[in-house]
């Protein structure tokens, strides 16, 4: 696996575009598209790689955690995304989060899963643990649930949630420092989910990178301070910053995340990156993320040469991901029309 890490290590240099004055807003939304294309195809590879042992302790490291730091990543794209995203619409953006975002979400997981359940297990649940099962709430079963990945869907819509309860919430304090005060509420909760999951031993992979959570939404609301801090200090941080994935990679995984994050930030701000191709990959990467254990189910037979099995299963992977996403296209574009034919008949009543 460690020649396909290696291999794709390359794709930045196609994507990265030295920054300049005209290219506008660091970390705009093209360009965290374009991130969320070249992570998801590093946490696909990690997905995929988990069926092989590493030769060396150096390349075990690497495929171990590689998928960690990438979902840290995702945290942190997500939270960046709709905290912008807020700060633009105000609490009106958080029903169409609660709404439409978790809502599609919900939706694509659900389909995937019906899709593994007839074609792999049909007839092997009974009906509670089905439904559990269907609907992720068996994050908690270690590896033996329905999609081996699909813990990370109810883990990002209960952080969505939460997000739009405590920034609704503090919208409504008479302070200044009301953002303030809710990205730190954003940082505790992460902590607090994390030490409350050791205590249990129970979900500690679901809350090890939540602080890069946090971390989204304190540098979206300090966005200015943060990057003319970043661009002063821009060495010193890289130096930094990559020891912290060092850190992740070969002591704590978490670190890397965090570090990982903080990285991205530091090197926005001297390159941007732009690519139809990740942009488009970016646009589809949750269908890419929960196809995974789909296609690894249905090739397994075929597992004896690592390199031929991670094409095919990537290959595979896009073609359904694509498909489906033309189907909940459509879906959602038909509940637009119809929602904008009914307001207008609705209008006219009126």
């Amino acid at each position: 696996m460690i020649y396909f890490y290696l291999a794709v290590l390359l794709i930045p240099m196609l994507i990265i575009k030295k920054r300049k004055k005209e290219d506008g807003q660091i970390m705009d939304s093209y360009s965290t598209t374009c991130l969320k294309g070249l992570i998801c195809i590093y946490v696909m590879l990690h997905n995929i790689g988990l069926d092989y042992e590493a030769n060396t302790p150096i390349v075990e490291a690497i495929c171990e955690h590689t998928g960690g730091i990438g979902v840290g990543i995702f945290f942190f794209l997500s939270a960046y995304g709709i905290t912008r995203s807020y700060q633009k619409n105000g609490n009106k953006y958080l029903l169409k989060l609660i709404f439409v975002n978790c809502t599609k979400l919900f939706l694509i997981s659900f389909v995937i899963n019906l899709m593994i359940y007839f074609v792999y297990h049909q007839g092997q649940f009974e009906t509670t643990d089905l439904f559990l099962r269907l609907f992720n709430l068996d994050l908690f079963n270690d590896f033996n649930r329905m999609n081996r990945h699909g813990w990370y869907i109810p883990t990002i819509i209960g952080m969505y949630l939460i997000f739009a309860l405590v920034y609704f919430v503090c919208s409504k304090l008479k302070t200044d420092k009301k953002f303030l005060i809710a990205g730190f509420i954003m940082a505790f909760l992460a902590i607090a989910f994390r030490i409350g999951a050791l205590i249990a031993d129970k979900g500690g992979m679901y809350t090890r990178e939540m602080p890069c959570f946090a971390i989204g939404c304190i540098y979206a609301m300090y966005y200015d301070k943060i990057n003319k801090l970043f661009d002063k200090y821009f060495y010193q941080g890289l130096v930094l910053f990559i020891i912290a994935i060092i850190i992740g990679l070969f002591v704590f995984e978490p670190v890397g995340a965090y570090g990982a994050c903080l990285l991205i930030i530091l090197v926005s701000q001297r390159i941007t990156y732009k690519n139809q191709t990740m942009h488009f990959l970016g646009k589809i990467c949750i269908y890419l993320y929960l196809f995974v254990h789909f296609t690894q189910l249905g090739l397994q037979p075929y597992r004896e040469n690592q390199y031929w099995w991670t094409l095919t299963n990537l290959g595979l992977g896009l073609i359904l991901s694509l498909l489906l996403h033309l189907f909940f296209y459509l879906v959602f574009e038909g509940i637009k029309k119809i929602k904008k034919l009914f307001v207008k008949e609705t209008d006219a009543l009126i």
